[in-house]
């Protein structure tokens, strides 16, 4: 039976591989798509950059600081900043221009100092979600700092010490955090777009390259040519088991040529070669587990091709392929980890970032090996009660 399942499977690449569609779908189209997502999307995939906008009516000491700590260095490299006349100039430029607009009112130094309430307004883009977001953080910041200031001069002042209150909060405020920050990651290289969306595409695609080979089964029963062959001395495990072997190497091929592409023109960068190449492979056996399932289910090509499209594309949607997943709403993150795609991007993840544990590619591999083995398991059950009928 092994010598007819090889048979099997050599003769079915050599029609893929005639097959024009089959170079498209496994190889050109998802190989076009990550490099135009990556070009598309640049540096902002990993690097997030806002514009503000400052008005002053203020024009004392604290008002200066504040203004002084966004134009600071580490800020430069995410934000540019932009001078505002005034509370309506700060409005209008929020309105279309830019991402925030901070509002420093009359009186706020002199408030601040003698332990009076003050406030800064952020007026946020109502476009610009994240960068709104990250303005109002920006002033929550200084307002703690300036809370510390106050907390300082009170307690200063408890102690009877002889110095003016104003001076005391011009000085506490103008310290250095007490604690400062560095900036690290957790991964040795910076993930780039074409090393998420590379992979993405590739588990997208593999599902419809994978389904090629599936549906095929299902056009040699429909012609009659599996009962002419039940007729001869070959098993329908053998025709099935070629075919699948068949259909395993044309979606692995699909995905290293994807990766190794990814690496060599749009500069990925791949560690841990052996844990890459047992993921593709756990990767490209969970799609043909649901794809055996999917295909065990229907009862023409058209059906079949159907259901493939529609779980291929909801798995993509939920495992992150389009749009990464880490944008998405908490709920969304916890509904990728019920799809092979989500855990196998999540991997790939770590895999382009050169992160030193590989504990996340192991549960990936085990994660994806299980849905092969049980909705395989349940499609082939099922398929061979079909090519019993």
């Amino acid at each position: 039976m092994v010598g007819i399942a090889f048979v099997v499977a050599a003769k079915e690449l050599r029609q893929r591989l005639r097959d024009r569609s089959a170079f498209i779908v496994g190889f050109g189209a998802p190989l076009l798509l990550a490099a135009i997502i990556s070009l598309a999307i640049g540096s902002s995939f990993t690097r997030f950059h806002a514009t503000f906008a400052v008005a002053d009516e203020d024009h004392g000491p604290l008002a200066a600081a504040f203004v002084g700590a966004l134009h600071a260095p580490q800020l430069a490299q995410i934000a540019d900043f932009r001078t505002a006349a005034n509370d309506a100039d700060a409005r209008r430029l929020a309105r279309k221009d830019v991402d925030a607009a901070f509002v420093i009112p009359p009186g706020f130094s002199d408030a601040v100092t003698s332990g009076q309430a003050a406030t800064i307004d952020v007026i946020r883009n109502r476009a610009s979600l994240l960068g709104g977001q990250v303005g109002e953080s920006l002033a929550q910041a200084f307002a703690a700092r300036v809370s510390a200031a106050q907390l300082a001069v009170r307690t200063a002042l408890a102690s009877g010490a002889a110095a003016d209150p104003a001076s005391l909060g011009q000085q506490a405020g103008s310290l250095p955090p007490a604690v400062p920050i560095t900036d690290a990651s957790t991964g040795a290289h910076t993930l780039k777009p074409a090393a998420y969306f590379g992979p993405a595409m590739a588990l997208f695609f593999v599902f419809f390259t994978v389904g090629l080979g599936a549906r095929s089964l299902l056009a040699v029963r429909a012609s009659g040519t599996l009962a002419r062959l039940r007729a001869a001395p070959i098993s329908g495990s053998a025709v099935l088991i070629g075919k699948a072997m068949a259909t395993f190497a044309m979606g692995l091929a699909s995905m290293l040529t994807l990766l190794v592409a990814t690496a060599f023109v749009l500069g990925a960068h791949w560690s841990h070669p052996a844990a890459v190449l047992a993921l593709a492979i756990a990767a490209v056996l969970a799609a043909m587990g649901i794809v055996t399932l999917l295909m065990s289910l229907a009862r023409t090509e058209e059906q079949a091709g159907a259901y493939t499209s529609a779980a291929a594309i909801v798995l993509a949607l939920l495992g992150g392929s389009f749009v990464p997943i880490s944008f998405a709403p908490a709920v969304l993150r916890k509904l990728a980890l019920i799809t092979p795609n989500g855990w196998a991007l999540h991997a790939f993840t770590d895999l382009a970032t050169g992160t030193r544990t590989l504990s996340t590619v192991v549960t990936a591999v085990v994660v994806c090996l299980v849905f092969a083995g049980v909705t395989g398991g349940l499609g082939i059950y099922r398929s061979a009660a079909v090519m019993a009928e």
